[in-house]
């Protein structure tokens, strides 16, 4: 089943077949990938994809965008809400070790 817009919901959300077809189709440089991982680590949160877009630096194109968003996602750093909202969610490893230790109050 292809489907008909890369904007499609479920085009990305495939159970992995549409998400490889997707990356070899609209492959994104690790410059991309670095740039929207650490816009993200700086604000946290994104009410939209075009409010992360407009603080890019660089033109991307929006399904170059969605797969990297989605790799992001499936690597457990972004949460992608149903509201269309991005949320940062990515702990390091000194963040859970930390927590780990932590005293309950």
């Amino acid at each position: 089943m292809k489907p008909n817009s890369v904007f499609a919901k479920d085009s990305i959300l495939d159970s992995g077949n549409v998400f490889i077809q997707n990356v070899s189709k609209y492959n994104p440089t690790l410059k991309n990938i670095l740039k929207v991982e650490q816009l993200l680590l700086e604000y946290k949160e994104f009410d939209s994809k075009a409010q992360l877009t407009k603080k890019l630096d660089v033109t991307m194109r929006p399904p170059v965008l969605n797969v990297i968003l989605k790799y992001l996602e499936r690597s457990n750093k972004v949460l992608l809400d149903s509201d269309g909202s991005i949320i940062w969610i990515y702990a390091s490893a000194t963040a859970k070790k930390r927590w780990e230790k932590a005293v309950p109050l």
